[in-house]
Order: C-alpha cells, then structure tokens, then sequence
C-alpha cells in the first residue's frame, strides 16, 4: 500500500492532503461564519436606492440609473438583520447601530444587540448587477429597512420561491427598477415606494460570469466585416463630437 495514501486525519478514510485541505476550508467557514455572527463587514459597495425626487440611483454621486435598464438580483447574497438610526432632528444621519447576517442565519436577538440609545429597526439587502446600458457591469447594494422595502423583500421571495418550483437552475432574477408613487395625506409629501419587475430569470453561472466581465450572450455572436463604402468626392473635415455629460448631478441619499 502507498504510504501517501494512509488515511491520517479524522475526516473517514480520505487521503491526508484532501482531509488536510477539507479541515482547512472547513476553519476558513468557521471564521467567515463567526465575522457574519458579529455583524459582517463592509461589502464596499456603491449604494442604490430611490432618491428624495424619486428616481433610483447609485453611488456618491447619486447617478440616475438608466430608464428600462436591466438589472440582476444575486439572491445568495439576501441578509437581514436590524439597523438604529438617530433622531430626523440629528444633522449627521449615520446609524449608530447594524448588525447584518446572511439568509441563512437566523435573526440575532434584539436584546444581544449593543444599547445605543435608539431602537433598532428591521433591515433587508441584497447585491444587483446592471446588465444592460450605461451602466452595465455596475454592481450595487441595496439595504434598506423602509416599508417599500419590507415589500419588495416579501415579493421577492415569493417569487423565488415559485421559480424553485418550476425549474431550480435559474433563481437569479433580472428586473425592470421601478417606482410606485402616492401621496400621504398626513405627512403632506408623496412617497415613493420601490418596484421590482421581474424580467426573465438567469443561471448562478451566467451571473457570475456577468459580474466577472463576461458579454452577454446577445453580444458574443461573432460581426461580420462590413463593405467599405467608396469615396467618389471629397469630404469635409469630421465636426467635434460633443462628450455627453452622463447623468451624475447632485442628489439626496435614498430613501427607499
């Protein structure tokens, strides 16, 4: 018998590198585990949510997202957990608390989380990936806690849970952004609320491959070489071509 395949380790009768490797990974899961069981890190991330005029947008610089644009929802990345902000009087709104843990853990109590001095409150997130225009290849957070956003959670999941029923190899959903609008009577302002059209529905694999810098299967038919037009008369000198400014302009945080 070969000495290199004696089973040495206490992972049942596997070789010693594959025991040693599985006991490796399994230490690395442990580790991963107890960061989510603290609250996780930050994912770095730019931000998307609908803005105080309504519109989705993302990043620092509040950038509009593309009308009809496409975007994919990595449901392996779906957390929940609970976030406290500050008084609406407090000029710096930053949270004074957040604890976010994966979908598969359950929620943390309310009282193990730290005191302060603001309650805690419901949260969602998860990761989208832009598929088509401007923005295409873009990845964002969405984390919210906000009514619409308790909505769009519990749509989602049903959904999901539906499309598992009917075929398991594509549970990525890719939607149409989109915003249900009404005006409270006693709050004397409109309220926007988030909206997430379901398109079509995309393997783990080809989302992966998207956010790895893949074409989209519609762009990897291969182009045929066009005819060269001939030139029967001189043409004027090619006019400069104004460079559009995009659509980043100042804007509010999200808010749903």
């Amino acid at each position: 018998m070969n000495d290199n395949l004696v089973p040495t380790n206490s992972n049942g009768n596997l070789p010693d590198h594959i025991g040693r490797m599985q006991n490796l990974l399994g230490g690395l899961a442990n580790i991963s585990q107890s960061i989510d069981e603290a609250g996780g890190v930050a994912s770095g991330l730019p931000f998307i949510g609908i803005n105080g005029d309504g519109v989705w947008a993302y990043g620092q610089d509040r950038t509009e997202v593309e009308p009809d644009s496409r975007w994919a929802i990595d449901i392996r990345s779906c957390k929940h957990g609970y976030i406290a902000w500050p008084p609406n009087n407090t000029k710096e709104r930053k949270p004074l608390g957040e604890r976010m843990v994966p979908a598969s853990m359950p929620l943390p109590p309310v009282t193990d989380l730290p005191n302060v001095g603001a309650p805690y409150t419901l949260q969602f997130s998860f990761e989208v990936l832009c598929l088509t225009g401007e923005d295409t290849g873009t990845m964002a957070l969405y984390k919210n806690g906000s009514y619409g956003a308790k909505v769009i959670m519990q749509n989602l999941v049903d959904a999901v849970r539906k499309q598992a029923r009917l075929d398991q190899s594509n549970l990525c959903p890719v939607v149409k952004l989109g915003i249900r609008d009404y005006f409270h009577s006693e709050w004397k302002k409109t309220i926007y609320n988030p909206v997430l059209d379901i398109q079509k529905w995309m393997t783990f694999e080809e989302f992966d491959g998207l956010a790895d810098g893949e074409d989209p299967p519609q762009q990897r038919v291969e182009q045929k070489p066009q005819p060269q037009p001939q030139r029967t008369a001189p043409q004027s000198e090619p006019q400069p071509q104004v460079t559009p400014t995009g659509r980043r302009r100042p804007r509010t945080q999200p808010t749903a």
